[in-house]
């Protein structure tokens, strides 16, 4: 690159941030030399991002973050063109400052380009929109934005997940709770209760994981499940837990899309954990009608989802950013107005419950980050590069600023058809909350 294009994008960064950052303080190492961008102190909750410090390693980082927004900001740290000083905390106080910052400014800004929660307010070039397009969730393309993410190696998610291998936010006891297989447990618990599962009922699990709902679900209420994945690895993997505990007469596990559910079997309750953010917004209607015409006439529908605020939601979904284009092809985050917009046009059910636990994912990442750091050498082991890593960590302290700021929600709601006195007839039974 042409030392003037650098130049040039490096007094560019330099004039904007020094006129954005109005909360903390970020110091950049640069050859030795600091280069200081300072806001008011901050409070004594935001003592976190008070002083944050990067040492910068090729200039090229500029014209990313300048050219490329959050995408460039991404592709700056995995590529090792910049990197954080207190290894500790990693990047999350880093997206604090900057998400403190973009909403304290953002008075200045139009609010129809605000983009998502995205610290850099991303505004997301052509190509990687149209590369976003192509990986809509059909049929066939479905399957393959699956797989990139989660067929990457069993023995790999192994390392960072708990030893019940659950993929979602799990539920803490406090914010001193370190016990993330515990937290996970909690979690199944609540949707098993809030599901209202019962000895021999058929039930459906769309996105079952590597199966840590099915056989906590079937041991404790013995009821029949049947779960479904487009992961043939967390088919295999799942299908082996399954014999190891002996319930293959209770457990059914298929690699099938929710849109190919036979219409001829009835679940009395289904359950959906994180998985509707691989649907996609043009395919959420018909995720709703696929779930109620296969849902028992008093049956309920338990849903779990990661939602973005309904004023992101449209540049969000029309754009791309770091975790559609290096962590999950063809996702997209529904905003809560979207999944009821898609429920009432396209099925007869109602809400019955709602519980945000989004507070909770934030512990459940910095588990997930402190995992993958302490086994980083065994992550190298496997054939994994450093640049993997770290797109890994990005990924983990990302999603974390967002749920730490409130940002990002996490919500289990409960729906049903109306007049349903059989499942939801008793008026003292009420469902389980997470902050209990």
């Amino acid at each position: 690159m042409a030392k003037w294009v650098e130049s040039g994008a490096r007094s560019l960064f330099i004039t904007i941030l020094g006129r954005s950052i109005n909360t903390g303080s970020l110091t950049i190492v640069e050859d030795g030399t600091p280069i200081i961008f300072q806001g008011i102190d901050c409070d004594d909750e935001n003592q976190l991002f008070k002083a944050i410090s990067l040492k910068l390693h090729n200039p090229n980082f500029y014209w990313k973050v300048m050219t490329r927004n959050d995408i460039g900001l991404a592709d700056a740290y995995i590529e090792g063109d910049f990197a954080v000083v207190d290894q500790d905390q990693g990047l999350l106080p880093l997206f604090l400052l900057l998400i403190a910052n973009r909403d304290g400014n953002k008075s200045e800004l139009n609010s129809n380009n605000r983009g998502w929660w995205t610290p850099a307010s991303v505004i997301s070039s052509a190509n990687f929109l149209l590369r976003h397009v192509m990986r809509n969730n059909s049929l066939t393309q479905a399957r393959r934005n699956i797989s990139r993410h989660y067929d990457l190696s069993n023995e790999f998610f192994a390392l960072f997940l708990d030893e019940t291998m659950t993929y979602s936010s799990g539920i803490f006891k406090n914010e001193d709770d370190d016990d993330l297989k515990g937290a996970q447990l909690r979690k199944i618990s609540s949707l098993i209760q809030k599901a209202r599962i019962g000895n021999r009922q058929e039930v459906l699990e769309i996105g079952c994981g590597w199966g840590s709902f099915a056989i906590e679900v079937v041991k404790r209420t013995g009821c029949n499940y049947t779960g479904i994945t487009l992961s043939l690895q967390q088919l295999q993997y799942a299908q082996a837990k399954v014999n190891e505990a002996g319930l293959q007469d209770h457990i059914q596990l298929l690699l099938c899309d929710y849109r190919q559910l036979p219409k001829t079997k009835k679940f009395d309750r289904i359950v959906s954990c994180e998985m509707i953010e691989h649907v996609g917004h043009e395919y959420m209607d018909e995720f709703f009608a696929s779930c109620e015409s296969v849902l028992a006439k008093d049956g309920l529908f338990v849903l779990q989802f990661i939602s973005i605020p309904d004023e992101r939601y449209d540049q969000y979904r029309q754009s791309s950013d770091f975790i559609k284009e290096y962590i999950f092809p063809g996702g997209c985050l529904p905003s809560f107005t979207r999944v009821i917009a898609a429920m009432n046009s396209s099925s007869r059910l109602c809400v019955e419950h709602v519980e945000n636990i989004g507070s909770h994912y934030f512990y459940t990442l910095r588990c997930w980050r402190q995992n993958l750091m302490n086994h980083r050498s065994e992550i190298l082991e496997m054939g994994f590069d450093e640049k993997f890593i770290r797109t890994w960590e990005y990924y983990f302290d990302y999603c974390a600023a967002g749920f730490k700021t409130y940002t990002l929600g996490d919500y289990q709601v409960v729906f049903s058809r109306p007049g349903n006195m059989v499942a939801l007839g008793e008026p003292y039974k009420s469902f389980s909350s997470a902050y209990h």
